[in-house]
């Protein structure tokens, strides 16, 4: 057997049955360019720790990120970790290759005079509630495109998100939905009652468009749904917040997800609990949030202790306060 011929079998047999189908198309998309082409001619049971070294080294001669050959690492580790239980391999040979270091991921977090710009100017298009939706929630775009009527709450201003959806590929309209990867992944958010009237006022326009189109509208309750009632493309959407962030003197070098970044930042810059923020992100641990924002961390601990300077210039300045610590100090120096 061939690696080639070991991988469709692990991906058969094991990963269709282990991981997500966005994520298993991420994995197999990892695999095919370097892995298959390297070393896939190669029979098992021959496979050496040299083999894998060769990949990493074509990889980043090519310029590939060390985080993208830390993912092929992993998907390759856990792959062979099957063949050596199933007995094909005797040790699985990426144990003896080390690990590609870490590279932290550049994000990019809007200031609150660039969300300003960025809202101001997409208030008035088309796509208004997707953007403020965004920056307020800080969903992904992949639950953004999830969600439904039935999850958005008028009277409490709150939205559930239950599910994301996932594009089968790039080039085809094909889409299925998804459970969140983790069940905090399932969560509530609650929204300001100004972004729960604009959410109904599209709901507003959005039965009228149905009515006038008819049978071409095919209904699926998405909230944010184009004029045939499927959910927006993540080209179309990506495509007109680059337009967005052009006409509002922004840098292009921001992606639609940094809207995530962005509502996460703000918060935590505004005071806010880094719990609170972890359970709106829907990350599975506290760990994760801590990790992602420990730059904004500094300029909180610089907020809290001038917080407590105050608390104590407060306390201090107090009349009864300030009595008693003069008789203390008198009873002191006697």
């Amino acid at each position: 057997m061939t690696v080639n011929e070991y991988l469709d079998l692990w991906f058969e047999t094991v990963a269709e049955n282990r991981y997500r189908y966005k994520t298993l198309e991420s994995y197999k998309g990892i695999i095919a360019f370097d892995a298959r082409t390297l070393i896939g001619h190669v029979k098992l049971s021959d496979l050496q720790p040299s083999h894998i070294q060769h990949i990493f080294s074509v990889m980043a001669a090519r310029g590939v990120s060390s985080n993208t050959r830390r993912r092929l690492y992993s998907v390759l580790s856990t792959a062979f970790d099957s063949a050596v239980a199933w007995g094909s391999l005797e040790t699985n040979p990426l144990s003896r290759v080390e690990i590609p270091r870490c590279e932290a991921k550049e994000m990019r977090a809007m200031s609150q005079d660039e969300v300003g710009r960025f809202l101001a100017l997409t208030d008035k298009g088309r796509h208004a509630e997707y953007f403020r939706t965004a920056v307020v929630t800080g969903m992904r775009p992949g639950e953004l495109a999830g969600l439904r009527w039935g999850d958005v709450d008028f009277e409490h201003c709150a939205i559930s998100v239950q599910r994301s959806l996932a594009w089968k590929t790039r080039f085809v309209d094909g889409w299925i939905l998804v459970p969140p990867k983790t069940e905090r992944g399932r969560r509530q958010i609650t929204i300001p009652k100004s972004l729960a009237n604009a959410l109904a006022e599209l709901k507003k326009r959005q039965e009228d468009v149905r009515c006038k189109a008819g049978y071409s509208y095919k209904y699926e309750g998405f909230v944010f749904a184009n004029k045939w009632g499927r959910p927006v493309h993540p080209r179309f959407i990506t495509r007109v917040f680059k337009i967005a962030l052009v006409r509002a003197s922004l840098p292009r070098t921001i992606r639609l997800y940094d809207l995530r970044h962005t509502s996460a930042t703000l918060l935590l810059k505004a005071g806010e609990h880094i719990k609170v923020v972890s359970e709106r992100l829907g990350h599975s641990g506290l760990w994760i949030t801590l990790q992602i924002y420990v730059h904004v961390l500094p300029g909180m601990q610089r907020d809290a202790a001038n917080r407590m300077e105050n608390l104590l210039t407060a306390i201090q300045s107090t009349p009864g306060v300030h009595h008693a610590a003069h008789r203390e100090r008198q009873a002191f120096s006697i």
